[in-house]
């Protein structure tokens, strides 16, 4: 990781009431700077959800600034949402692949819907796919990959793209540990490419091991930020 001082994400004074009156966040504040791999742990009703929608600007926050790349979230436009969400890959538990497409084509979708000419897109989507180990699976459709090599194309679709920050939501969530660790050891290894990592997770064994920065979430607030932390159920 490179530490140049430059904060990619910034939080301040974040809080979030729903319309039915659920305090999901209270004044949560905390910055990350480019190229940082961090882990988002706290148990359900923490405010993790909350943070992603945030992230994503799928939601306003009640009070506070959020900063990605140094500029203020609320004055992004409407009609420029979809080009700010393009700086961030984002990988989910359930993989969200479409069954009907093959590898190629589902890495692929992510190009074609920015306009990428073919050329560049087949270069790109080989390139990615080949660096999460799946070139000899090209062709195959999700239903005829493993849960881990599922998760490895929802990854290549993440990437594809070249954000600059890639949050992955439970991506460990629905497989065994022997894949879990493959694919955290991936996340390493695009974090080192420089892309800031974000894993917002339940598995306190990957985040033991892994011994990366930990954000602690607890009703709302954040309770520890640790810079090599365990996942440590006393954080909360």
């Amino acid at each position: 990781m490179q530490d140049n001082g430059e904060y990619i994400i910034e939080f301040e004074n974040i809080s979030k009431t729903y319309s039915e009156g659920v305090d999901a966040l209270d004044g949560v504040s905390f910055s990350i700077k480019k190229g940082e791999f961090v882990f988002i742990v706290g148990p359900n009703g923490s405010g993790k959800s909350t943070l992603i929608k945030l992230l994503l600007k799928e939601i306003e926050p009640t009070e506070g600034i959020i900063k990605v790349s140094g500029k203020d979230n609320s004055k992004i436009k409407r009609r420029n949402i979809p080009k700010y969400r393009r700086n961030i890959g984002v990988v989910f538990q359930d993989f969200r692949l479409l069954g009907d497409r093959n590898v190629f084509e589902n890495v692929a979708l992510a190009q074609r819907v920015i306009g990428v000419p073919k050329w560049k897109m087949d270069r790109n989507v080989a390139s990615v796919i080949s660096m999460v180990g799946l070139t000899e699976k090209l062709t195959a459709n999700p239903q005829e990959l493993s849960g881990g090599e599922q998760q490895r194309v929802a990854l290549a679709r993440a990437l594809v793209n070249r954000p600059g920050i890639l949050l992955a939501d439970e991506p460990t969530g629905n497989l065994d540990p022997k894949n879990a660790w493959s694919i955290m050891e991936l996340l390493d290894e695009v974090n080192k490419l420089g892309t800031t990592v974000i894993v917002v997770t339940h598995n306190n064994e990957v985040v033991d091991m892994m011994q990366k920065r930990v954000i602690a979430m607890h009703n709302g607030k954040l309770t520890h930020d640790e810079s090599k932390g365990g996942y440590a159920y006393e954080m909360y």
